[in-house]
């Protein structure tokens, strides 16, 4: 880690509340916030921005946690690296593209990166979260709360080892 002011993790949570299950990464943002947790930064917004390259530190961690049709139920946590593809406009931009951005406006490489997919399966407009969503983001919050419970040193870490753990993208973690 950097000097004593940078943040070990920095999570990015995001998602429309009036948009049912879309409401999963704030959701879980507001259950981070609540461990007051010094060397966590946790940023939530409508929508994954070019502008949130800004927020990114070189010897933080980067969490992205988000809505996800590609699991069924639970979560599941995916290491990820730059890259030029995916979405990226000027308003929305996946975490890969930003870890991109960063690379390229900062001249550095991009920190160490982790995208959390969340079961989501309603997104209708005025929609309350479905039961898959509920159970999936109860799950998630566990996880995060068991990551969280170590030192911050000891984050980075925990997270690659997550990762590693799994033994297919199926059999991830589900927080079953």
């Amino acid at each position: 880690m950097g000097s004593s002011t940078d943040p070990a993790l920095i999570v990015f949570a995001w998602g429309n509340e009036s948009r049912g299950d879309d409401g999963i990464g704030p959701l879980l943002a507001r259950r981070l916030l609540e461990l007051e947790l010094p060397a966590l930064v946790v940023i939530e917004d409508h929508q994954l921005n070019i502008e949130h390259v800004t927020d990114l530190t070189a010897d933080g961690a980067a969490l992205f946690i988000d809505a996800s049709i590609e699991i069924k139920e639970g979560h599941r946590l995916e290491r990820i690296e730059p890259s030029r593809e995916g979405n990226f406009s000027t308003h929305a931009i996946s975490p890969q593209a930003l870890l991109n951005v960063y690379e390229q406006t900062m001249k550095a490489p991009a920190p160490d990166a982790w995208l959390l997919h969340v079961a989501g399966r309603d997104f209708g407009l005025g929609a309350e979260p479905g039961e898959v969503a509920l159970r999936a983001i109860d799950g998630a919050a566990e996880f995060l709360h068991s990551l969280l419970s170590n030192s911050p040193d000891e984050w980075r870490a925990r997270l690659t080892q997550e990762v590693s753990g799994q033994k297919t993208e199926t059999n991830a973690i589900t927080g079953a």
